[in-house]
């Protein structure tokens, strides 16, 4: 019987076409939009992830998220390396200021390092090395924040950057993940941007925990003895998540666009579903006069929504994972997208679930047809 099934199936090639296209641009859909926005909200603590050094930010209490930390007294440095379990700590410095090159004015983010241990500096370089840092008035730029202050030019160190009114020498090019904030991001040594802003204050602590520590047991520690926020890396990344996730509006616009994809999906494979075992009643009815039970014409009908939700969802899963193989290389704004196996397996579901439901309404029709059905007209 499921051998007759498929053969009605692709009888009417042009609606199981139709069929498979409309689960394939909700698949599509679907996918792509909640893989941006899992990716954009891990974009929203990559700096933290990707810091494989720092163990611990320490930041005022009142601090709930990596983009606005507030500000810490440096003297706070050696109340954190008092405590038992830390191996080291050193100031960290997050600022906005004012970028002036010859082709642009626009913000960027100023991220001071401690030239010692260099705690929280990027793990890549396209070019250059964190030791030129070490110099006075130099400064490392990401790569994506390179072609924005110096757009359609090649890479080359020694160019001159304005920093708050400072002029700089460009001695390296970082390659760090893509931050969730669109600036360009502006590394230099702790004494560099003491003088880009006189009296500025860190924005963290960084902590490395000695060999074998607890991180979480250190960082609970270092809030006793300091009185002011430790969080580890896993925490802190997910308080910057959720802040993200509560306090803005990503989260819903994302929501309805996959909601859409999932409704429009629906739609199209519902309608077309009913149309097919519509036009398919006489030979159900065949089927039926000829001794089928109910469960072999629902059977049946199951399998071709699976067929066509596999056939579907396969094409569609293929679409996605072509955006995220081909765009991030090429646009800047998707760097390090990519198209996790969770969404693509909670996608996979949504689709299945969707051909069953819609295949149940439609079969439900035929499931009541008389036999007699077949000698009318």
């Amino acid at each position: 019987m499921n051998d007759i099934a498929l053969k009605i199936l692709w009888a009417d090639l042009g609606k199981a076409i139709a069929m498979v296209l409309g689960v394939a641009f909700s698949t599509l859909l679907m996918a792509q939009q909640a893989a941006i926005f899992v990716c954009l909200m891990g974009n929203s603590a990559s700096h933290i992830t990707t810091a494989q050094d720092v163990d611990i930010w320490i930041a005022d209490p009142r601090a709930d998220y990596f983009d606005d930390p507030g500000s810490v007294p440096v003297a706070l440095v050696e109340r954190v390396k008092s405590v038992p379990g830390v191996a080291y700590a050193a100031p960290f410095i997050r600022s906005s200021v004012s970028l002036d090159s010859e082709s642009l004015v626009e913000q960027g983010v100023l991220i001071g390092l401690d030239q010692n241990s260099f705690l929280g500096a990027p793990q890549a370089m396209v070019i250059g090395s964190l030791d030129a840092l070490r110099a006075a008035e130099t400064f490392i730029v990401d790569r994506r924040g390179y072609g924005d202050i110096w757009p359609n030019e090649e890479i080359v160190l020694g160019k001159v950057l304005e920093v708050d009114g400072r002029l700089l020498r460009l001695v390296g090019v970082a390659d760090p993940p893509s931050p969730f904030i669109s600036m360009p991001l502006i590394y230099t040594s702790l004494s560099t941007a003491s003088l880009v802003r006189r009296g500025l204050a860190p924005g963290f602590v960084v902590a490395r925990a000695k060999d074998g520590a607890d991180t979480k047991a250190v960082a609970a520690a270092i809030a006793d003895a300091t009185g002011y926020g430790a969080f580890d890396k896993e925490s802190f990344s997910r308080m910057t998540v959720d802040y993200y996730l509560k306090n803005t509006g990503i989260p819903i616009n994302f929501f309805i666009t996959v909601a859409l994809g999932f409704i429009v999906g629906a739609a199209i494979v519902a309608q077309t579903f009913y149309l097919f075992v519509t036009e398919n009643l006489r030979h159900l009815a065949v089927f039926k006069a000829m001794g089928a039970t109910w469960r072999q014409l629902v059977s049946m009908t199951a399998v071709q929504c699976l067929i066509v939700a596999a056939v579907g969802f396969s094409l569609g899963i293929a679409g996605a994972s072509w955006f995220f193989e081909t765009v991030p290389a090429k646009v800047p704004a998707f760097k390090g997208f990519y198209l996790p196996a969770g969404v693509a397996l909670k996608v996979g579901l949504a689709i299945f679930a969707i051909a069953l439901l819609s295949g149940a309404v439609s079969i439900q029709r035929a499931v009541r047809l008389a036999p007699a059905y077949v000698l009318k007209g």
